[in-house]
């Protein structure tokens, strides 16, 4: 496979052409299945006919290093399979490191002799995410790993984490796919984040309630209430109150980046370069910048202070009323502001985007029209993304008939905007051009022909379909031989 790097905030690949990442999470967090999704070839077949060319595969750090210093390679092994199987139908990988709640006591991720609650009780929520919020074994557990507190065998948390990555990337290192490591699925900052929590409170009340001396527990068990959060979700709904609430929390939030995620990455980084010196690192927020608080995220540097290349800015996005059935009250105004936000980010970054979640959506009919929304953002911004996630049932999902659509995924030049229309399904493309090949990923190619392709901006430009096959899906090749012109490209039924 073509070898990607990062140019600004562009992936191109090693002709030059200027690459949209567009895929899936395969993520397995059942240790009865061995931290491993039960599939075959036939699974990354079936993705790449629906025009996916990158996958976010997970890994769980139970599953790595079950006990201190021990590595499991047969797990790794089996992890490996799927990576070969991607390879051989053109998809590219980047590894996530996943947790939930910390660890396999709560959720998922750390292994049991990683967990150090000082035996606080663990408390759980109407969704599995509010044990953030109200778990103190939770939030200590996650307080002992910042610290960096030692094992029982001297060595501290981190130093271990760090460890574990270098191993799990050398063990990969012979996959020409792999382009890059996800350091941590959504860093919590364990009970540093009641501060964040109540700071929303505050403002909340403030702003929304008119309560000048609110009773910080009394408001908060609101949110716990599940039929009071829907009352708190409604107080939210205005934009200009929402954008208060989350910028109110914005320094406490970026005070745990900057403090204490950013050397984490530093250390885990380190380690990664040092077995794979190219593979991107996927920089994730705190927790909090999900649901639209701004992040403080920093490029990781060396000990001497210069930044380190191929860095790629991966937030997630969810509204707030993500992992329940309340599409009722779904609000894709506060869906732009929280990828507008990031947006914001990505400007003073300087480097490409890759939404490393979104979505998360159940069967509801509504999940069609609220993810073509969402993937019209990402058209907008030319962002990569990959959707939360594979499960039992997808291909029949609602969600997954707005997935499947046509967008360039290899363009010869710089692409300045494309938007695919579901409703007649075609395709506009504009770019400047450069001396190369433009691959465009189109789910109706058996039904496509090249008199239903215009290329305006030139005269001389090659047309090859190349379906895929036993499949309607497949891509459209456009080669152009001059540079520098302004070049627009549709395809319609």
């Amino acid at each position: 496979m073509k070898k990607l790097v990062v140019d600004g905030q562009r992936f191109l690949n090693e002709d030059g052409a200027q690459v949209i990442l567009n895929g899936i999470n395969l993520v397995c967090k059942d240790k009865a299945k061995g931290y491993v999704e039960p599939c075959d070839a036939a699974l990354f077949a079936w993705f790449r006919e629906q025009g996916f060319n990158v996958i976010r595969l997970g890994l769980i750090w139970d599953g790595v290093e079950p006990e201190p210093g021990v590595y499991d390679d047969a797990y790794l092994s089996r992890i490996k399979q799927q990576v070969v199987w991607a390879e051989q139908n053109d998809l590219y990988v980047f590894l996530d490191m996943h947790q939930d709640l910390y660890s396999v006591h709560y959720g998922d991720g750390a292994p049991a002799w990683a967990t150090l609650s000082d035996d606080l009780p663990h408390v759980t929520g109407h969704i599995w995410s509010d044990a953030y919020l109200e778990s103190p074994a939770v939030n200590r557990a996650l307080d002992h790993f910042w610290r960096n507190t030692s094992a029982s065998d001297g060595i501290g948390l981190q130093d271990h984490y760090a460890a574990m990555w270098k191993h799990a990337a050398q063990f990969m290192a012979d996959c020409p796919n792999i382009i890059g490591y996800d350091m941590m699925n959504e860093p919590y900052p364990g009970t540093s984040g009641q501060e964040v929590l109540g700071t929303i409170i505050a403002a909340y009340a403030g702003h929304v309630m008119r309560i000048a001396d609110p009773n910080m527990e009394q408001l908060a068990g609101l949110w716990f209430d599940e039929e009071k959060r829907l009352e708190v979700l409604a107080g939210m709904a205005e934009m200009d109150t929402y954008r208060i609430l989350v910028d109110s929390a914005r320094e406490v939030s970026q005070i745990f980046e900057r403090e204490v995620l950013a050397p984490f990455f530093s250390k885990t980084a380190a380690a990664i370069r040092s077995v794979s010196p190219d593979g991107f690192l996927m920089l994730e927020t705190s927790y909090f910048s999900n649901m639209g608080i701004e992040s403080g995220l920093q490029l990781v540097q060396d000990p001497a202070g210069q930044t380190l290349h191929h860095q790629v800015f991966a937030p997630h996005g969810y509204d707030l009323v993500v992992d329940t059935e309340h599409y009722d009250i779904y609000n894709q105004d506060r869906v732009q502001l929280i990828f507008a936000t990031h947006r914001k980010v990505q400007e003073r970054l300087n480097v490409p985007v890759l939404v490393g979640e979104w979505g998360a959506f159940s069967n509801h009919p509504a999940t069609f029209q609220l993810s073509r929304q969402i993937i019209a953002i990402f058209e907008r911004y030319l962002w990569s993304n990959t959707y939360w996630c594979w499960c039992d049932g997808f291909k029949e999902a609602p969600y997954a008939k707005a997935l499947n659509r046509a967008y360039p995924q290899a363009t010869a030049g710089v692409l300045s905007a494309y938007r695919y229309d579901h409703e007649n399904g075609s395709l506009s493309i504009d770019f400047v051009s450069s001396v190369g090949e433009t691959l465009i990923y189109h789910p109706h190619l058996e039904s496509i022909s090249r008199s239903d392709v215009a290329v305006a901006g030139t005269d001389a430009y090659q047309i090859e379909l190349r379906p895929f096959p036993d499949s309607k899906s497949g891509l459209l090749a456009i080669t152009i031989p001059d540079q520098g012109n302004k070049i627009t490209v549709t395809i319609g039924r």
